[in-house]
């Protein structure tokens, strides 16, 4: 799979960002649908395989994935996870309604 999006993260007190990506949608050989993967480098290093009966949904439900691994880490709830210097608010991407109390701007 290939790299469709990619989003660089600040972690409070490393030099290096935390790298988001979701890997392009692929039709699934074994079975019917779609798998789209989406990975969260160190210090997570957590990589998921998500389902979709089509290309979209699979991609939309990767992106409710990371965005609930993101907003619902524990960097996050401690402010130490940012997106260009701003901590513990906004990150780039949308919230998954399942965390809305904890993070902005839910899908």
């Amino acid at each position: 799979m290939s790299v469709f999006v990619e989003l660089p993260l600040d972690v409070a007190g490393e030099s290096e960002p935390l790298i988001a990506r979701i890997l392009a949608p692929q039709k699934r050989d074994e079975a019917t649908g779609w798998v789209c993967r989406f990975e969260v480098g160190a210090p997570f290093d957590y990589s998921l395989d998500v389902h979709g009966e089509s290309s979209m949904q699979a991609l939309a439900l990767a992106l409710k994935g990371l965005s609930s691994v993101l907003y619902g880490s524990s960097l996050y709830e401690e402010g130490r996870l940012g997106h260009h210097g701003v901590f513990g608010a906004y990150l780039g991407l949308p919230a998954s309604s399942a965390i809305q109390d904890v993070a902005p701007y839910p899908f």
